[in-house]
């Protein structure tokens, strides 16, 4: 079992999960379910035993200088990688620091597609929660 492995096993040691709510982790199918993924081979494929996706997603977009790029048309205006991270961040902010919400919390998304509903996954995988 690889330490990426173990970070992800629901009795792994503390301090291997950012999550504080760990319901999530807690009730994963058994460690012997899991599928074999062992990426060794492909360096490309070789990602840190924590990463957020939206941070690698989003935020990489913006900083590679792709900011101004449109992520978004929709009828009635346009939305840039730059517009989707500022909603985002903020959505995000309002989920901690108005909410209360903790990396591991369940929080549902429901609604129709949209670039709105884009930004508030982006928010809620950014605080480290779990879309429902």
């Amino acid at each position: 079992m690889t330490p990426r492995t173990m970070s992800r096993m629901p009795n792994a040691p503390a301090g291997r999960s950012a999550h504080v709510d760990t319901f999530c982790r807690d009730n994963l199918p058994p460690a012997d379910l899991w599928p074999e993924m062992d990426f060794g081979a492909l360096p490309e494929l070789a990602y840190p035993s924590q990463l957020n996706c939206a941070t690698e997603l989003l935020d990489r977009m913006v900083e590679s200088g792709n900011a101004d790029r449109t992520a978004f048309l929709f009828p009635g205006g346009r939305w840039t990688y730059r517009d989707v991270l500022e909603m985002a961040n903020r959505i995000a902010h309002v989920l901690v620091d108005d909410l209360g919400v903790v990396p591991g919390n369940r929080v549902l998304l429901r609604g129709p597609n949209s670039a709105m509903m884009v930004a508030c996954w982006f928010a809620i995988v950014k605080v480290g929660a779990v879309v429902v």
